[in-house]
């Protein structure tokens, strides 16, 4: 009993690093590991009950012979507000797509607790470089050149990226202005988006099944019933005994 309940607490955890639709509900999820509750329970409950609705979650990647792959990395970034009721810390989220193909998802929550809307965007765009750039160093290692471009809907914290300074934000970090000299070095380049078309919404928030549909398809997923006919198939009851 205690194997098949830490299956199942590892299980969506597992499966969250290829599937974004269960990243943020993955993510809260593993907040009560240390000490679970019956909210813990039912939450686990829903992430079991979505996979078995949608077994398998395609990803479509558009390059191969004849296809010219884009040479940028394409970085969309959002940020939900202090939205943990409990400690009121907020959820930076992002996607990194490669050719309009998702590479690199994530969704986590922030260490500190933002003071403002700005404070908390600009800890995810942050966050955004930073996967980028290590996404950058490894296809350099394989003898790819990328450059990175970052979107973003959060029109305080583009503002705070793209001049030079605290300005009137007093409450920052330094650290936190560590965005504007890759801005202005050109390292980075940063594009404002509709937080309707940002794909990384679904990494910071609950949303329903329109939405998550929808920002699946902008990362070229797609759900599939069945099972892959590339996999292996699972073992009877009586053989795995």
């Amino acid at each position: 009993m205690l194997q098949l309940s830490a299956l199942c607490q590892q299980g969506p955890n597992y499966l969250s690093q290829d599937q974004a639709d269960i990243g943020f509900l993955t993510k809260e999820r593993c907040r009560e590991f240390a000490i679970p509750n019956r909210n813990s329970q039912g939450k686990l409950k829903r992430v079991c009950r979505h996979l078995a609705g949608k077994p398998r979650l395609v990803h479509q990647y558009n390059w191969g012979d004849g296809v010219e792959v884009d040479q940028r990395l394409e970085v969309f970034v959002d940020t939900d507000l202090a939205g943990c009721k409990e400690t009121r810390r907020s959820t930076s989220g992002g996607v990194c797509l490669l050719n309009g193909s998702n590479i690199r998802q994530w969704s986590k929550t922030q260490t500190t607790i933002a003071l403002s809307s700005g404070e908390a965007e600009l800890h995810g765009i942050n966050a955004g470089i930073t996967q980028a750039l290590g996404l950058q160093s490894i296809a350099k290692d394989l003898g790819f050149q990328y450059k990175i471009r970052v979107h973003s809907d959060a029109t305080a914290a583009l503002g705070m990226c793209r001049r030079r300074g605290l300005g009137k934000v007093r409450h920052l970090d330094v650290a936190d202005l560590w965005a504007q000299a890759k801005v202005r070095t050109g390292v980075v380049e940063l594009v404002k988006v509709l937080g309707a078309d940002n794909p990384a919404d679904i990494m910071t928030k609950y949303t329903d099944k329109a939405i998550l549909e929808k920002m699946l398809l902008k990362m070229n997923m797609h759900t599939l019933p069945g099972r892959a006919a590339c996999a292996p198939q699972a073992a009877g009851c009586k053989e795995s005994q």
